[in-house]
Parts: C-alpha cells; sequence; structure tokens
C-alpha cells in the first residue's frame, strides 16, 4: 500500500480501517493490549503532541487545526459511495492504493470532501466517506455486512450518529477525530468498532422533554474507544442534560446488551452550572475488557460533598473491574480542594485508588 501522509497541525494516530492495509503506514503506532482493546501510542507529527484532553484548544480542532478558515455550500443528501453532485471540486475519490490520513489508512474509493459547508444531513448508506476540514452533520446508516464506514476529521459537527444492530446496520468503523462539537454530541452512536479522539465537544441544554448527551451508546457493543477528548456542559441546568459519556443498557444487539473491548482513558470532564452527569459507566449488564483510565474532572463551585457529584454515575449494577479484564485507575479531580484526588466507580472520592 502507498503511504500518502497529509502534513497537518496536529497527531497523527494510526488505525487498521476494515478493508484496508493490515499494514499502518504512518509512523505512529497502534496495537491491541491483553484484553484486546485498541492502545495509542501518541508520537508528534512535527507540531503538537497531545497525550490528555485537558490539553485541548479550540484551535486544535475542528477546520482550524489544519488552517481552514472559509468554506463553499454544498447539499447533503443521500451518500451510496460515490460523491454527491453538488460537492463538484471540492471531493475526491482516493485511488487504488488507497491512502492514508491524518493517520487513518483508508481503501481505495473513499470519497474525501474537505473545505465544504454542508447545509443538511448526509446519511451514508454504503461505501466509505471522509468529510475533513468540513462543517456539517452525519448519520452512517451501512447495512450489516456493508463494509463500509465513515470518518470526521478535523471538523465542525452539528450531528454524528451511527445505526447499530438492533436496527439491521452495522458499519464496519465509525472515525471522529480531532472534531468540534459548539453545541451538541454524539447522541446515537450505537454501531461496534468506534473510535472517538481528541475531539471538543460542548453540549448545550435541549428544550423541554429533551435527553442530550455528549457521547451515547446502546448497549450490546464491542471496540469503543473513547480517548483524550474534552467534554463539556455548557449553560445552566434545565433538566434534560444527561450523560457526557453516557453509557446505557438500553436492550439487546445481536444477542448482547453488555460491552465488550472499551477505553475511556484520558479525556476531561467539564460538569460546570450544566449539571448532567460526566460518566454513565455500564450498569447492570455484562462488561468485559472494559479500561477507564487517566481521565480528569474540573471541579465546580456548584458541588458540595465530594462522594456525591455529578461526575460518576451512582446506581446498582456497577461492573465489576477487578475481573473479566476490567480496569479501573487513575481517574482522578483535576483542580480544586480534592485536586489528584481519585474518584472510583461508585463516585466516591478518596486518597487512594480504587
Amino acid at each position: 500500500m502507498r503511504s500518502v501522509t497529509i502534513p497537518l497541525a496536529g497527531l497523527l494516530v494510526a488505525f487498521f480501517v476494515p478493508g484496508c492495509s493490515s499494514e499502518p503506514s504512518s509512523p505512529d503506532t497502534s496495537e491491541l493490549d491483553a484484553g484486546g482493546r485498541e492502545t495509542i501510542t501518541p508520537l508528534d507529527a512535527g507540531s503538537i503532541t497531545l497525550t490528555h484532553g485537558s490539553q485541548l484548544t479550540v484551535s486544535d480542532v475542528g477546520p482550524a487545526g489544519i488552517g481552514i478558515s472559509s468554506f463553499t455550500d454544498v447539499s447533503g443528501g443521500t451518500f451510496t459511495g460515490t460523491a454527491l453532485s453538488s460537492w463538484g471540486a471540492l471531493a475526491r475519490t482516493i485511488g487504488a492504493e488507497g491512502e492514508t490520513i491524518d493517520g487513518f489508512t483508508f481503501p481505495q474509493g473513499t470519497v474525501v470532501l474537505q473545505g465544504a459547508n454542508v447545509t443538511s444531513l448526509i446519511t451514508v448508506n454504503s461505501g466509505w466517506l471522509v468529510l475533513r476540514g468540513c462543517k456539517g452533520s452525519l448519520l452512517l446508516n451501512h447495512p450489516s455486512g456493508n463494509g463500509g464506514g465513515a470518518a470526521a476529521l478535523y471538523s465542525q459537527m452539528g450531528s454524528f450518529n451511527a445505526a447499530g444492530a438492533k436496527d439491521g446496520r452495522q458499519p464496519a468503523r465509525t472515525i471522529c477525530h480531532r472534531c468540534y462539537f459548539p453545541n451538541s454530541g454524539l447522541e446515537n452512536v450505537y454501531s461496534n468498532n468506534v473510535t472517538i479522539t481528541e475531539s471538543w465537544i460542548a453540549v448545550a441544554p435541549g428544550r423541554s422533554g429533551d435527553h442530550v448527551d455528549g457521547i451515547q451508546t446502546w448497549g450490546g457493543q464491542s471496540a469503543l474507544n473513547f480517548s483524550r477528548n474534552r467534554l463539556q456542559w455548557t449553560g445552566t441546568w434545565n433538566s434534560t442534560q444527561s450523560g457526557l459519556i453516557a453509557m446505557y443498557s438500553d436492550g439487546s444487539q445481536s444477542g448482547s446488551e453488555g460491552y465488550d473491548r472499551v477505553t475511556v482513558q484520558d479525556n476531561y470532564f467539564v460538569i460546570g452550572s450544566g449539571g448532567g452527569i460526566a460518566l454513565h459507566a455500564p450498569m447492570g449488564v455484562p462488561t468485559t475488557n472494559m479500561l477507564v483510565t487517566g481521565n480528569r474532572w474540573a471541579w465546580s463551585s456548584d458541588f458540595d460533598d465530594p462522594d456525591y457529584t455529578p461526575a460518576i454515575y451512582r446506581g446498582s449494577g456497577t461492573a465489576n473491574y477487578e475481573t473479566g479484564g476490567n480496569v479501573w485507575s487513575n481517574n482522578r479531580w483535576a483542580d480544586g480542594p480534592y485536586a489528584n484526588q481519585f474518584l472510583r466507580p461508585d463516585n466516591s472520592t478518596g486518597t487512594t485508588d480504587y
């Protein structure tokens, strides 16, 4: 496979994308740990080395992160493997040797759309689509076994959703890297093989009756990687805010209700006056090979008792992080009166780790 690495103002991270070469062509490293979870070693790509979500600024994410500040309006619609006619010269198609973009390797036939302001939702029904340096919204709606997927790289997103097996859908891969969500999150990420990294996800209050989240999953999922993101509530509490990372147990997909091979690592949670939960880990369902480590929470003056904050959802059925390949370690308050003290799965704070 030919390596085509595009220079950018940010970190390159190498992944294997189904349908592509199994030999990553960027200089970075990606491998599986003993629990089968994807591990990433961030390397300096010549500008910024990012090791934690707390280091993100808005200039590192979205189109600004790669120096794109002007856009051409194009329409969205249904994508089935070829560029929509209205995209014109803003779209190109990757050739026979594949291509590595921002550290992710994509196969022949992938359509790359760059520098566009997409004025309506793009529903991806088949094939591979990459939004890079765009503004827009995506729904990954590939039928199970289709083999296609999609990525948003350095884009400003209005919404980003991926349908799951419960609806007969399963994208081969869902990738969101260095994206900027100024008012919303990834509300319905129900598929397997999801990577959400180094993104700024700011969730505004919803309207009456809404239920808003930063990253929302359904259950019955595997191979999820949520790492080095900044997730925050904006505005004040109005009863609509739920979870910044909300891993729910809403039912079965492909015969499973639980979670396997999940990484929640080095994220930065800012609850503030938004009041919703920061991390809702899986509850009451089988959970295996789940790594929760290195995450940090910003203290708020609205908090009182450190054992009863919105940092972590407290309820029955918390996973056992001492069995099944699960790990909970080094999750702490970033600042405030309990700076550097540990947060545990039951939402308690203490000077010793779980």
